[in-house]
């Protein structure tokens, strides 16, 4: 059975927080963050209210297009806690994978939160906590 980590942001720079972890035909992503330097750069932008890929071109959040070239199935999605650089991106990213939104109880709540705020996207993944 073959692992692959797969880096898609988070790397060589504090923020954008995003890994994937193949095994076999299994994926499991960890985090989901933004750069909060980037946000604070563009003060007057709203968001909530910008698409993805905007964002992504922007440097705001991880570039999450490299996992169409991932063979397998994303099964979960964990966060490693409730900072922003680790959570910060769900709203525009989680929508994409039909798999489930894994975190303690405090993380759990945080992302519940980040969902409710977001305006462009409907995110319908279920939230597991530990």
């Amino acid at each position: 059975m073959s692992v692959e980590v797969i880096a898609i942001g988070g790397y060589q720079e504090v923020g954008k927080n995003m890994t994937a972890v193949r095994i076999g035909d299994d994926v499991v992503i960890f985090d989901m963050g933004i750069h909060l330097d980037r946000i604070s750069m563009h003060e007057d932008t709203d968001i909530d209210r910008m698409h993805s890929l905007d964002l992504i071109e922007r440097g705001v959040i991880p570039d999450d297009t490299l996992m169409k070239d991932v063979d397998g199935k994303v099964k979960g999605i964990v966060f490693s806690h409730g900072h922003l650089d680790h959570i910060g991106a769900v709203a525009k990213l989680a929508h994409r994978y039909d798999a489930p939104l894994i975190g303690t109880p405090y993380t759990a709540a945080l992302i519940e939160k980040q969902i409710k705020g977001e305006r462009k996207f409907k995110v319908t993944n279920p939230i597991k906590v530990l």
